[in-house]
């Protein structure tokens, strides 16, 4: 039998361990979407797109970029349609006002800005200055999460991410400085290096913009939102943009998309990078922005590991060196003290006092149907509850039963205490009557911060 605070450290260990496997995840996926990424290049019509014509090239990559958020969308509406959240997606997004308008400003960093920057490199350099490029984004990221929200960066943590970049530079500098020499693929070079910094920059962008929404709403609902929003701008505003105000064939680049590898190269593309990014925004709440945007930048390793089996072509000593410093590098963060990571902000949440009892809804339903996270805020902003008397405030609300939503309402609970929006109060041992036997239940409370960020998403 565990002690309590056994089994809380169990509890909290497993959560940090589920944040670098979502990250970890994301890094294999994403090298894997450059496969697809590089090869729909190479079919038609884009393998007979002329280089020298930089518009119609901008343009292709463009209509390739719209394709890639299509086929993204559509695997996150299976995902979360196989999760039985469709309801929480429609809950989430008609809150424009407060709190989706922070999806849709991540999807312009991360798809016209990221996306189509990245697969400009791919065209005008090729995939591995494109993956090389992005692994630069976690500085970004990283430093933007700081400043927006206090998160901790422990000396330790540092180190791994500069460990994991050079891990990604010393796979990639050689095939750079190949690409260099040799000039690159044609006049618009140019255009690949700025597609490049796109990346970088675009990415880690995206990645703090998310961090304010995902503070409140699910990882799973959010991601896909967000590419609901990227969806919006290519099919309703910069498609059609292109199409009316320049002379691009943008009609005929479209049909001639419709074949089967360049439709298969694209679903690929789609789930390989639709799944990438749910680990991606799940690992967030767990480790923080910094860390889990870090550790994907494993990607570039797996990116020459993958092309290295579709292409044949074999790699040299600076993979085997590559490999080695960004396998150190995640080793160096996942062995980080568990004490700095349990909560990834540093934030004074002191508090007065807190609500005894039982739940007291005092002036009636409380935003009846609002997303869960944003739910189980209003809850706390009454009164202190338990664990599972939030699990029974939700059943009865949206009628949600069973083991698998008793662990979706500890694992968003275990979200929000990562992220400093709720603390602990009190912890005792469950004999049975809730979640299992010899497992930690646990008491909690808003904090300041959690009062904060419900003002600023329309929840208080």
């Amino acid at each position: 039998m565990h002690t309590i605070e056994e089994a809380r450290k169990q509890l909290r260990d497993k959560s940090i361990y589920w944040g670098f496997r979502w990250a970890f995840c994301c890094a294999i996926l994403w090298g894997a979407w450059y496969v697809p990424g590089t090869a729909i290049w190479f079919e038609a019509p884009y393998i007979s797109m002329a280089f020298e014509a930089q518009s119609e090239l901008l343009t292709a990559a463009a209509i390739i970029t719209m394709f890639n958020a299509v086929t993204v969308l559509f695997f996150l509406l299976v995902w979360i349609a196989v999760l039985g959240k469709l309801g929480e997606y429609r809950r989430t997004f008609r809150q424009i006002k407060k709190l989706s308008k922070w999806y849709f400003l991540a999807a312009i960093f991360g798809g016209p800005c990221a996306i189509f920057g990245s697969y400009l490199a791919i065209a005008y350099i090729g995939g591995v200055f494109a993956a090389v490029s992005a692994l630069l984004f976690p500085i970004v990221g990283a430093t933007l999460a700081r400043l927006w929200y206090k998160e901790n960066i422990t000396a330790r943590a540092t180190l791994g991410i500069f460990v994991l970049i050079a891990g990604g530079i010393s796979v990639f500098a050689p095939g750079i400085m190949t690409e260099i020499n040799s000039g690159g693929s044609g006049s618009g070079i140019w255009l690949g290096y700025i597609g490049g910094a796109m990346a970088a920059i675009g990415w880690g962008v995206e990645g703090a913009i998310a961090g304010r929404a995902l503070d409140v709403s699910d990882a799973d609902v959010g991601i896909t939102v967000r590419f609901t929003a990227e969806v919006i701008y290519w099919c309703a505003l910069i498609i059609p943009a292109i199409y009316f105000f320049s002379d691009a064939p943008v009609l005929q680049i479209i049909a001639g998309t419709f074949n089967f590898w360049a439709i298969t190269w694209l679903l690929l593309a789609g789930i390989t990078f639709g799944y990438c990014y749910v680990a991606w925004y799940k690992s967030f709440p767990l480790i923080g922005v910094g860390r889990g945007q870090a550790v994907a930048t494993m990607s570039g390793v797996f990116t020459v590991f993958f092309l290295t089996i579709f292409t044949l072509d074999f790699p040299e000593w600076n993979f085997l060196l590559g490999l080695i410093l960004a396998v150190t590098g995640g080793f160096i963060m996942f062995g980080e003290s568990k004490d700095e990571m349990e909560v990834v902000r540093n934030i004074d949440n002191s508090i007065q006092t807190s609500a005894e009892g039982r739940l007291v809804l005092q002036g009636g339903i409380i935003m009846a149907k609002t997303h869960m996270k944003g739910f189980i805020l209003q809850l706390l902003d009454k009164q202190a509850m338990w664990d599972y008397e939030i699990a029974g405030a939700i059943e009865n609300e949206y009628g949600f039963s069973g083991r698998y939503w008793h662990g979706e309402i500890r694992a968003t609970l275990t979200d929000l205490f990562s992220g400093a929006l709720i603390e602990e109060l009190q912890s005792a041992l469950d004999d049975g009557s809730y979640f299992g036997a010899g497992k930690v239940l646990l008491k909690f409370n808003l904090t300041p911060f959690g009062k904060q960020r419900m003002r600023e998403t329309g929840l208080a």
